[in-house]
């Protein structure tokens, strides 16, 4: 009897050290945030999510982490939890284009596009070539393309117009007739697709 609850503590201590644990006890909150990136690129976004957390445990003024968070969330269509990660990092860092352009997007999709607009606007006046550094597809044409929709739907065409001749150039509709203002939607959604 006593040599089974041996052999029974024995396999049990051995299946504990053995199991393949993802808790990042001995990880630095620079190496969670890095593989958080990792994840977010590999487009894994429930591990990225766990990542970020796990390095804003580590660090909680890690503002890339929340940043991640931010991006993450708004991935996962989780509008509430990505405003308010972007929302909290801005508090931390104001200068954050990242976030900024993550809560452009958020904004827009929550159907405030005036302060989408305002966020959108700031970042290309402070960096016309904004580039997000995780995902190089995101940049200042998205951001561009964004107010150009945020205009569309304040039916302020001819703002929307002026940013959509920035994607492109030959296109031009006069947006004060319903003609004008249907080619601007159709193109809107021809830039969302190639942009």
């Amino acid at each position: 009897m006593h040599l089974r609850i041996i052999w029974i503590l024995i396999f049990s201590i051995i299946f504990i050290s053995c199991d393949k644990n993802t808790e990042p006890e001995g990880k630095t909150a620079a190496q969670l945030l890095a593989e958080g990136w990792q994840a977010y690129q590999g487009k894994d976004y429930q591990l990225a999510q766990t990542r970020f957390s796990e390095a804003l445990t580590k660090d909680a003024n890690l503002v890339d982490a929340i940043n991640g968070l931010g991006w993450t969330n708004a991935k996962l269509n989780k509008l509430d939890s990505a405003m308010s990660k972007f929302l909290f990092g801005l508090n931390k860092d104001t200068t954050n284009l990242e976030m900024k352009a993550g809560l452009a997007f958020v904004y827009n999709a929550r159907k405030n596009y005036s302060s989408s607009n305002e966020l959108a606007l700031a970042i290309l006046q402070s960096n016309p070539t904004w580039s997000f550094s995780k995902d190089a597809s995101i940049n200042f044409k998205d951001v561009q393309l964004l107010v150009a929709k945020n205009f569309f739907a304040i039916a302020n065409y001819t703002q929307s117009l002026a940013y959509v001749k920035l994607l492109n150039p030959k296109f031009n509709e006069d947006v004060s007739t319903v003609a004008g203002q249907t080619a601007l939607a159709k193109e809107i959604e021809i830039l969302s697709a190639s942009v």
